[in-house]
């Protein structure tokens, strides 16, 4: 745990980190690109643990201006300054000051209140680094502060600029975000990795599923999904989720029972011919609940015909053998525990089995069942997305990374299904989907995260297969923040976009800085909430030995 902890701490500043930097150098970029004045760029949200001062930004001194302490002294220090502009829309320093707690860069009447790092004096004029680069205490995202967010007169304020341009400015970090996954993925599928590849067979075939539908059978192989080759589970898996509710064109070599096969040798032999079938995989497949007498053939089913699909069903419950009589459904009392073939005694723990045999340890379903009919009552059946039960043959592992023109498309591709897959995860939450691939927390705060990486860092497989599933981590978040920060919410890039785009529908007419200001605050306060709340949630799944997995 604390090596989980530990690892956790590290891999999220690793991972996280470089996503919100990258965001906020997309809006300081194309903020300077347009003539935007920064005044500080933030990892993390206040308060500010520490800074560095940056720039060099003349301002005019002359015999008027006010020095509440002797200037000399001031070289080094940082002081707050308040400006005018003068008839050539040069800045001159009515007031300068020490700085005091608090104080930051904001507009006065007719000039600005800026404040920075004195460097020198010379010539009538004092230069002054005002762009600070500044380390928050909440390392849970970051921000450009520029000059006249909501509205000011200056020329180099973003107020001032076109509509089109604040756009631009404030769209920047989630267009970077966005971006992200195409350039990472191409290069980390260069870097030599196991994985696993084998023959992907079909075992069942739920009747009424899509797969049935379609015709396919027991012992079909699977050799492509719209054009890409399956070799393991998880490869078919994300073909399946990035297509649900859209058609799939699925390429199947039929299987042919092999008669004369032993139990160890392969199943069904294979021509060699491809067919193409198409298929729809389904949002909402039906799980049935498994019982022993059937009530209702739309929801339940029988536990024999649920064990044809699946073998597991009713095994591996662990029955205690107690003193008479037993007061659970997962005890069985010594009496009839001694009357087993070998017999249990006290304290035994007997793990259900499908075999009619027993040892000391284990009971078979039958006997089980005797004892407490209610074994492998309540279990669910998932038909899954396609309504089949698959299986890799002939399976090995491969240690290779592909070259450039072998990675750029298909990085390029598993970008585009991450995409999909972040969109399609969004669609659950709204329409309620019972697909299995988004199962488990809907929700994942910033401790979430970091005990997500930090079971990835000590999780057993090698560096590349780390790194492949690190770097897919990282585009999942990155698309994450590019849809979260454009999503209309108060305080992030979206809400902000919002009140331009309510400007443009009011024909020019800007709704008071105070009220957009107001807005911004109360929707950071609620978000800091939210994200406290999530963050709790992520607290109770790590007492209770949760996965994020």
């Amino acid at each position: 745990m604390p090596e989980t902890v530990f690892f956790g701490v590290v891999t999220f500043l690793l991972v996280l980190g470089p996503l919100v930097i990258l965001h906020e150098l997309g809006h300081l970029w194309t903020a300077r690109r347009f003539g935007v004045k920064t005044l500080e760029f933030g990892f993390g949200y206040p308060p500010r643990a520490g800074g560095i001062w940056s720039g060099e930004t003349p301002v005019l001194i002359d015999a008027e201006t006010i020095f509440e302490i002797e200037k000399e002294s001031l070289i080094g220090k940082t002081a707050t300054i308040r400006t005018i502009f003068d008839e050539q829309g040069r800045s001159v320093a009515v007031s300068v000051r020490p700085r005091a707690k608090g104080d930051d860069a904001e507009a006065s009447e007719g000039g600005q209140i800026v404040t920075g790092k004195i460097k020198s004096f010379e010539s009538g004029q004092l230069t002054i680094a005002d762009m600070l680069w500044s380390f928050n205490w909440l390392p849970l995202g970051g921000f450009v502060r520029m000059v006249g967010e909501e509205s000011s007169n200056a020329a180099d304020s973003l107020g001032s600029k076109p509509r089109w341009q604040r756009i631009v400015v404030m769209g920047a970090g989630a267009f970077v975000n966005l971006v992200i996954p195409f350039v990472l993925l191409p290069l980390v599928l260069m870097i030599p990795a196991e994985k696993p590849v084998g023959d992907v067979t079909i075992v069942t075939v739920f009747p009424g599923s899509p797969a049935d539908e379609a015709g396919m059978k027991p012992g079909d192989k699977i050799v492509k999904v719209d054009g890409r080759k399956i070799e393991n589970i998880s490869e078919l898996q994300q073909a399946v989720t990035v297509k649900l509710g859209a058609k799939s064109t699925w390429e199947i070599e039929s299987g042919v029972p092999n008669i004369f096969a032993r139990p160890a040798e392969p199943q069904y032999q294979y021509s060699g011919d491809i067919e193409k079938v198409t298929i729809i995989p389904r949002w909402k497949p039906p799980s049935r609940q498994v019982v022993a007498v059937v009530s209702d053939p739309e929801t339940e089913m029988a536990l024999s015909r649920a064990r044809v699909f699946d073998v597991s069903v009713g095994l591996n419950t662990v029955l205690t053998v107690v003193d008479e009589p037993a007061d659970t459904l997962f005890e069985i009392s010594n009496e009839d525990a001694a009357r087993l073939d070998p017999p249990a005694a006290m304290g035994d723990i007997l793990r259900v089995v499908a075999t009619a045999e027993t040892a000391g340890t284990q009971i078979s379903l039958a006997d089980a069942r005797k004892h407490d009919n209610g074994l492998g009552i309540k279990t669910t059946v998932q038909e899954g997305a396609t309504g089949v039960q698959i299986s890799t043959e002939n399976s090995q592992v491969v240690n290779k990374g592909l070259s450039p023109l072998e990675a750029i498309p298909l990085g390029w591709r598993h970008a585009t299904d991450t995409v999909v897959l972040t969109r399609n995860a969004l669609t659950t939450t709204i329409i309620g989907s019972s697909n299995p691939q988004f199962d488990g927390p809907s929700t994942v705060g910033p401790i979430g995260i970091g005990q997500l990486t930090g079971e990835i860092a000590v999780a057993d497989a090698g560096l590349g297969a780390k790194i492949i599933t690190f770097a897919t981590l990282a585009a999942t978040l990155s698309l994450s923040l590019a849809i979260l920060n454009i999503l209309p919410i108060p305080a992030l890039d979206g809400g902000r976009i919002f009140f331009v785009l309510v400007e443009i529908v009011r024909r020019g007419k800007r709704i008071s800085p105070e009220r957009e200001g107001l807005v911004h605050l109360v929707g950071f306060a609620i978000l800091i909430g939210l994200i406290a709340v999530i963050s709790v949630q992520d607290v109770t799944r790590i007492i209770r030995g949760e996965s994020f997995f």
